[in-house]
């Protein structure tokens, strides 16, 4: 079993959970130690991710009456929710300025470009987002496991969990890209050849940003997961 006095024990950094802190923690990359937050039965606890830095889950740790551990849940912190807002009432204001300010045509045309633009970054930012979340639950996952073999040693012949990374770069990683990757350049060619001097020019921009977006965040995901260092 684990206990509450044992998740204490990952904190190296005591910490509310508030707007202020989550900035702070946002501006660096920690991979070797966890903040948090102690409360009556419950510890949240949390570390800033690789790329997105600002976007990292909180863990909310419950325990029972006998402090023993309950369940675990995920939550946005405060700063990502702040964040998301602020890009969302930054790209509304920005539409409204066009909409008004431009002829028609004109605005239609600086709309569908920034909305691919913004779709782009939601995207990369998505799939990014979903990978890093995944390796720090993987993270937290294997290092309470870590704890419970320490403090239950009885039962280290009892089968446990063995959840290894994902190569990213394995014989079926490498063939996708060498499919895909050549598919995406043969779009981003298809739109500067034929498509834009077609005058054909939203078109030819919605075709690059989806031909990048796979290309974009496969590279970012497959280099960051090779400077992943899992806390001890």
């Amino acid at each position: 079993m684990i206990y509450k006095k044992d998740i204490e024990q990952l904190i190296t950094q005591h910490k509310k959970s508030n707007l202020l802190n989550h900035w702070k923690e946002a501006q660096s990359y920690n991979t070797t130690k966890y903040s948090g937050e102690i409360r009556q039965n419950e510890i949240l606890l949390w570390r800033s991710a690789h790329f997105l830095r600002g976007a990292y889950p909180i863990f909310y740790i419950s325990f029972d009456h006998n402090n023993q551990l309950k369940e675990i849940k995920t939550g946005k912190n405060p700063y990502h929710t702040l964040l998301n807002r602020t890009v969302l009432t930054t790209y509304t204001v920005l539409m409204l300025i066009i909409i008004t300010t431009n002829p028609c045509n004109t605005a239609i045309g600086y709309s569908c470009a920034i909305t691919s633009i913004a779709i782009l970054g939601y995207l990369v930012q998505k799939i990014i987002r979903k990978s890093e979340t995944k390796d720090l639950i993987q993270e937290l996952q294997e290092t309470l496991e870590k704890i419970e073999r320490t403090s239950n040693p009885e039962q280290t012949t009892k089968q446990t969990s063995n959840k290894s990374k994902t190569n990213e770069w394995s014989l079926s990683k490498i063939t996708t890209r060498l499919f895909v990757y050549p598919f995406c350049i043969l779009i981003i060619w298809i739109a500067i050849t034929g498509l834009i001097p077609d005058g054909k020019i939203i078109h030819g921009v919605l075709a690059i940003i989806i031909a990048l977006v796979y290309p974009i965040s496969d590279l970012l995901i497959a280099f960051s997961k090779n400077k992943t260092t899992i806390p001890k």
